[in-house]
């Protein structure tokens, strides 16, 4: 009995090294490789907002006021396009939920937005700490209102940061979803400030 216990050890010893191995190396190669072990965040956003498209698009398209109602996503820097209205190149510091901010400093992005259809779309080709495209869709909403889409396209190039992305993806888009929803609050209070300072004046 006592010689069939140890060749069962024996053999679950057997297998438990070869795994160990495999994993560590996976993680190694995830780390090291970057680019082959690729973790893509393809996040649909949809916000609703109680102001009108031409007040919510110009809102948008003004990234040095973005602080009064996105603080998260902190606008370092504001280059205009020659030649495309409401073309910029926006470097970002975007500060995630407490949750991922303990694992990860803030992320710097760089977007650059030159394919514009005004009040309707903006095409974002974004650079820096990920890496990809961003589609914001306007539209019009027949019950009054705006409605906007966000389409994130994006990986990490950073290959530590794109294995935790492995690790910690339920972390990651809540995260995500954190500030998107900040934006979304904030947008709607700072449209709904300006329409009451518009009808006061009016008055």
């Amino acid at each position: 009995m006592l010689v069939k216990k140890k060749m069962k050890s024996k053999k679950n010893a057997s297998w438990i090294r070869p795994f160990t191995f495999a994993t560590v190396g996976l993680g190694i190669g995830a780390v090291l490789g970057g680019g082959k072990l690729v973790r893509v965040y393809d996040w649909q956003t949809e916000w609703t907002i109680d102001a009108p498209l031409a007040t919510v698009y110009s809102v948008m398209t003004k990234p040095e006021e973005q602080h009064q109602w996105w603080p998260s996503m902190r606008v370092a820097r504001v280059e205009p396009i020659a030649g495309i209205p409401d073309g910029r190149i926006i470097e970002y510091r975007v500060r995630q939920a407490a949750s991922v901010a303990r694992l990860v400093p803030p992320f710097k992005i760089i977007s650059v937005t030159r394919d514009i259809e005004r009040e309707r779309r903006l095409r974002s080709v974004v650079t820096g700490d990920l890496v990809g495209v961003l589609e914001t869709l306007l539209y019009a909403r027949p019950e009054g209102g705006t409605s906007i889409v966000f389409h994130w396209y994006v990986r990490v190039p950073n290959p530590v940061l794109n294995l935790l992305g492995f690790l910690f993806a339920s972390m990651f888009k809540a995260s995500h979803d954190h500030v998107m929803q900040e934006g979304e609050v904030g947008l709607q209070r700072y449209c709904k400030r300006l329409c009451t300072e518009n009808i006061n004046a009016a008055n």
